[in-house]
């Protein structure tokens, strides 16, 4: 089997195309589920690598626009590499020749990174000795949801294609870190998403006589607390968790009080039990305007479960990082309340994802989801040596195992 040492310099010999690969998908990214064009791309990609074998499509992938690739070198065990593939709505704003080329779509998230590493590790994999089989799985939609609620990662679970994984790895660009710097978490590291729709109904009314009628913009304010305060004094404060509204509309006319407020916003957590606590506390916050007249409608839509990275997963990629890149700092801290639909697959299978420092120095206003969002490409080589040297060490690992 390869030392971890010789997939990097594999990787290193890579650069020029790893940085091809990457900004060809910067200049024409595609949202959630429309990634036609990513896909047909990544799949011209793969059909250059020797032995190894492609499925796409609905039937093979459980969604249309997927990719997986099957590198099977000898009986053995089973390891999943994943990258997400989609794009963000948002009008980039760097000056440089690989901009984006479509107007208000963006990879503001360093997917375009993801997919062009793990292109990298398939190539360097394909060139290294192992027993067992590494599956490649180019995922889209991460960003987004259906009709269904669903994004791109159940979907590969519902086609059975990680049925038979005995692990799973994954890496996500973070620019608020420079390359050096790796975060590393076993348990719970991103969060649970959930988004709520509520409305508030009064009987509305003439903006000079409120006392002749009920007004939910002033009930309103009473929720908006209650729901603030259910973080502040509801929940254990040992419990990571948070709820924000993003969105609040009501009335159009400036002596007209409005019979209905609606809003919107998201819940944030660690923990099922947490999770549920959010929930219910909600409801109670809503619930107080029928002590004011009013009454109401709340709806919660649960997205994905939180990121869980298993404990010998996370074990496989520590060492693979110390043995590479001994002088690299390993941050043994939780990612941020941010949502990942990996969740989806490391609730399915034991995996595992780190978030690789790929930030400048000047990095401000270049965050995820950032219209400056950009990452520094000498991260690309590094990305790809430590997928694919996870790859081969839980291969090892389960070879000697099952022994």
């Amino acid at each position: 089997m390869d030392s971890q040492h010789i997939l990097y310099e594999k990787a290193k010999s890579l650069y020029s195309q790893l940085v091809e690969w990457r900004r060809h998908l910067h200049r024409y990214p595609e949202l959630s589920f429309q990634e036609k064009n990513t896909a047909a791309f990544v799949i011209s990609e793969l059909k250059k690598i020797n032995d190894i074998h492609i499925f796409s499509g609905k039937e093979d992938t459980g969604i249309e626009t997927a990719v997986a690739a099957v590198l099977k070198k000898g009986d053995g065990p089973i390891i999943a590499l994943r990258a997400d593939m989609d794009a963000l709505p948002i009008q980039e704003e760097n000056d440089t020749e690989y901009a984006s080329r479509e107007e208000n779509v963006m990879h503001a998230c360093g997917h375009d990174a993801h997919t062009a590493i793990l292109l990298g590790a398939a190539h360097v994999l394909a060139e290294s000795d192992f027993n067992g089989t590494v599956k490649f799985l180019f995922q889209p939609a991460e960003e987004d949801t259906d009709e269904f609620g669903k994004s791109g990662a159940p979907y590969l679970i519902e086609s059975g294609l990680l049925d038979d994984v005995s692990t799973a790895f994954a890496l996500h660009m973070d620019p608020e870190i420079e390359p050096g710097h790796i975060k590393l978490h076993t348990g719970p590291s991103m969060a649970n998403v959930d988004t709520f729709q509520g409305a508030i109904y009064g009987s509305g009314g003439h903006g000079a006589y409120p006392h002749l009628g009920t007004d939910p913009i002033w009930m309103l304010s009473f929720v908006i607390q209650a729901i603030q305060g259910i973080t502040a004094r509801q929940l254990s404060p040992l419990a990571p968790a948070v709820v924000s509204i993003g969105e609040v509309k009501a009335g159009s006319s400036t002596n007209v009080i409005p019979d209905k407020v609606t809003l919107q916003g998201t819940m944030r957590s660690y923990d099922d039990e947490t999770r549920d606590q959010l929930e219910t506390q909600l409801h109670q916050a809503f619930s107080t305007v029928s002590n004011l007249g009013g009454s109401y409608e709340v709806e919660v839509e649960k997205g994905e479960p939180a990121l869980t990275n298993d404990e010998t997963a996370v074990r496989i990629y520590e060492q693979t990082i110390q043995d590479v890149f001994p002088t690299f700092r390993i941050i043994d801290e939780p990612y941020g309340l941010g949502g990942e639909d990996f969740g989806y697959i490391a609730k399915h299978v034991p995996a595992a994802m780190i978030f690789l420092g790929a930030g400048f120095s000047e990095s401000e206003n270049r965050g995820l989801h950032m219209p400056n969002f950009d990452i520094q490409e000498d991260i690309l080589p590094v990305g790809t040596s430590l997928l694919a040297g996870a790859a081969l060490r839980a291969l090892q690992a389960k070879t000697l195992t099952n022994r």
